[in-house]
């Protein structure tokens, strides 16, 4: 987590593509999707008083073994004027929207 001037920056390095990450916002809940920007690959959300906009990158897939390759991409949540108690509710959220079933 990284603070600056009030912006608060959260990146994680996850393995997903862009359909995943639409279907997590999806999960995530469209009730406070306040706008979409998918040439820039970023969703904005209300967050409170403030605002996150989380911001898809995709990366080069991640080769285990010559057989698999993992799609990889850094998800960028940049939170604005939200408190930070807020901010670890809602990254709760968010690792929850984008959790999958293991077996």
């Amino acid at each position: 987590m990284v603070e600056h001037d009030g912006l608060i920056v959260i990146s994680k390095t996850m393995s997903l593509t862009m359909d995943d990450f639409l279907r997590g916002i999806g999960v995530l809940g469209l009730k406070n999707l306040t706008e979409v920007q998918l040439k820039k690959q970023t969703v904005r959300f209300q967050v409170e008083q403030g605002y996150v906009d989380i911001q898809f990158e995709e990366r080069e897939a991640k080769v285990l073994g010559g057989l698999l390759a993992l799609p990889r991409a850094c998800v960028t949540l940049n939170f604005y004027g939200v408190e930070r108690g807020q901010i670890l509710d809602y990254v709760a959220r968010f690792d929850l929207a984008f959790q999958r079933g293991g077996g």
